[in-house]
Parts: structure tokens; sequence; C-alpha cells
């Protein structure tokens, strides 16, 4: 084995902004689909038992399209910020 010490990976700062990595934003909406689904999934079970379950279905179904919607929005939002790419990427 030689002395020599393995080579130093440096980061390439040739592409200048398109060298960082794009993280999303913190969000809640993933938490938001998922608590919709929850409670839809509560009024269907809930369904059987008494009659509130098309009601708790029905708000989890609603809460669950317009947090798609936000989701959807916001990730639109998110997309046309980005820097257009460079030539061969």
């Amino acid at each position: 084995m030689s002395d020599e010490n393995p080579p130093i990976h440096e980061v390439d700062t040739t592409h200048g902004e398109h060298a960082a990595i794009h993280l999303p934003p913190p969000s809640f909406v993933p938490i938001s689909v998922a608590l919709a689904l929850g409670t839809t999934f509560v009024g269907f079970i809930d369904q059987v038992r008494n009659a509130l379950g098309p009601l708790v279905w029905g708000i989890g179904l609603v809460w669950l399209i317009g947090t798609c919607a936000v989701w959807f929005l916001a990730a639109r939002t998110e997309f046309s910020e980005l820097p257009d790419s460079l030539d061969g990427h």
C-alpha cells in the first residue's frame, strides 16, 4: 500500500444555481391527506353501525378533495418557481 491519501471529491460548482439539490418546503398537506382519508374510512365503517356514517365520510371526502387541490396548486407554484434547466440536462 502506498502512503498517498485518497483523492478528495470536491463539489461541482460549474453549474451555478443548478448545483444545489432541490427540496420541497415543509408542508402540513400530506398529514392532512392522511387524516382526511382516515376520516373517510371511519365514516364507511361507522355507516354500518348508525346514521352518522354518511355525514362523517362526506366530511372526510370534502376534506380530502380540498386538501388534494391545495397540494396540487402548491406543487404547480413550486414547479413554476424552479430555474430553467441547463442545455443537455
